[in-house]
């Protein structure tokens, strides 16, 4: 089972933005020599608190300091962009990192309206699916003429990269899934975002999936929000300031990450616990130690058919998500 992390680079409370690039080097560098299989940035955009707001440089970055993993964008959010110019910038990250370049190809805006219009003016103009944008960006990674007249004639540079970016189709809801298994991509669910979906689009997914120069076999990512620990005192201490983020992302409020001593005579009210408690019985989010940890996640596994477990961390203070990055590689080392 592989394991990987997904990072929206979220600022605790009273901290500078130096202060969370800085954790999020030690982070990335941990991993690394852990040997996790994958490290994703998130993409957002107006959210003071959510610092992944160019996750393709960011990503460049730690490829560069970095030696075995795979890292990349979870997701690059298309609608903002080019499609030639997004092939550009992948395409020259598989230069310069060969065969550890991932493209997570978002459809939604990770924002508001008014930044969705800042960022690109003509979005309106887009097809609402983007499937075109995306076919011409798969075209141009593998150096085929794109269909739309548009791009037809011109080309992504570099051109014959000898090891390809790796695109892959992102879903929180399951719908991208069947485009997935038609354009040959891996798949990578986000899970945390709570949309309850069937087990069977993914048998779906796998039984259609049809080879590509990018996949020769269909392979499912589910990433979890995730807190793990042995320490029952540390899990409940850590644990609400861990609940209170999850609420907080509910309501759609983006805030930092709060310290567990801030918080630890809040009570939660009756509609949080009732939210909190179909989250945990839907496995939307995760916590427990490593034994309760394993059972669900091997649960899941045999469920949905996973190949890789992604894990999503909003827990305060550097070393202790690195702790629960740590138990998830042992529960399947």
């Amino acid at each position: 089972m592989q394991v990987a992390v997904h990072d929206l680079m979220i600022r605790e409370k009273g901290q500078s933005n130096q202060d969370v690039f800085n954790n999020t080097k030690k982070l990335v560098k941990t991993l690394d020599e852990l040997r996790y299989d994958r490290y994703w940035f998130a993409e957002h955009h107006g959210f003071e608190n959510l610092l992944s707001v160019a996750p393709e440089i960011v990503a460049s970055y730690f490829l560069a300091e970095t030696k075995n993993i795979t890292i990349g964008t979870g997701g690059t959010m298309i609608m903002h962009y080019s499609p030639l110019k997004v092939a550009e910038t992948f395409k020259t990250l598989a230069e310069l990192a060969p065969g550890r370049v991932d493209l997570g190809i978002g459809r939604a805006p990770g924002t508001g309206m008014p930044e969705i219009r800042a960022l690109n003016t003509k979005f309106g103009s887009k097809d609402p699916y983007l499937y075109p944008e995306i076919e011409t960006i798969l075209a141009y990674l593998s150096d085929e003429n794109p269909r739309d007249p548009i791009y037809r004639n011109v080309k992504a540079v570099p051109t014959k990269n000898e090891n390809l970016a790796n695109p892959w189709m992102l879903g929180s809801t399951g719908v991208s899934a069947e485009r997935a298994a038609e354009y040959g991509l891996p798949y990578s669910f986000a899970k945390f975002f709570a949309v309850p979906t069937s087990a069977q689009i993914f048998k779906d997914y796998r039984q259609n999936f049809k080879p590509s120069v990018f996949a020769d076999k269909p392979f499912v990512s589910v990433s979890y929000k995730m807190l793990i620990s042995d320490d029952k005192d540390e899990l409940e201490y850590l644990g609400k300031s861990f609940d209170y983020f999850h609420i907080q992302q509910a309501k759609n409020e983006t805030s930092s990450l709060v310290d567990p001593e801030e918080i630890k005579d809040y009570e939660f009210t009756d509609r949080e616990l009732g939210l909190l408690n179909k989250s945990y019985e839907n496995q939307f989010i995760i916590k427990g130690s490593k034994e309760e940890v394993a059972e669900i996640l091997n649960d899941e596994i045999k469920e949905y058919g996973i190949d890789e477990i992604m894990c999503f961390t909003p827990i305060y203070g550097v070393d202790n998500r690195i702790n629960t990055y740590k138990a998830l590689k042992e529960i399947f080392d």
